[in-house]
């Protein structure tokens, strides 16, 4: 009879250990159930927010190449010629008479700044300009032209 009662306890062991394995299985499963919906919807939020964010860049590159499109316009490259370059038209160039000498006969000559040629930048500008002016007046003064 000894025998019979040692063997008996380790048969409840064995049960209950397969029972405890039983119910963490069924655990397990059930969390991987539950879990599993949960990170589906965080994964479609996701995708949402992404989708947002996309359509959003969408709109916003709509508006740049509508500014590119605006900037490549001739009125636009007119305007910004005009207001930052200080350019002109041909036909607003004021142009200057210069008698050449005594004689009216003589062929009048014509000087507009649009044929003059481009001086540089700055006060080197200036004094290219200064110099046109004193070579003319003290040509027609010598009577050279």
């Amino acid at each position: 009879m000894i025998r019979n009662a040692e063997f008996a306890p380790r048969k409840t062991y064995s049960i209950q250990i397969a029972g405890l394995i039983y119910f963490i299985a069924v655990v397990i499963a059930g969390v991987m159930l539950v879990c599993q919906p949960a990170r589906v919807a965080h994964l479609n939020q996701e995708v949402r927010r992404m989708e947002k964010h996309l359509h959003d860049l969408k709109l916003r590159n709509e508006d740049l190449k509508r500014t590119v499109a605006s900037m490549e316009s001739l009125s636009f490259i007119e305007a910004q010629a005009r207001n930052l370059l200080g350019m002109v038209e041909p036909e607003q160039v004021k142009s200057v008479v210069v008698n050449t000498g005594p004689g009216e006969d003589q062929p009048v000559r014509e000087e507009t700044y649009a044929a003059a040629e481009p001086a540089t930048q700055g006060i080197f500008a200036w004094l290219s300009r200064i110099a046109e002016f004193m070579k003319d007046s003290v040509a027609v003064a010598k009577g050279l032209q």
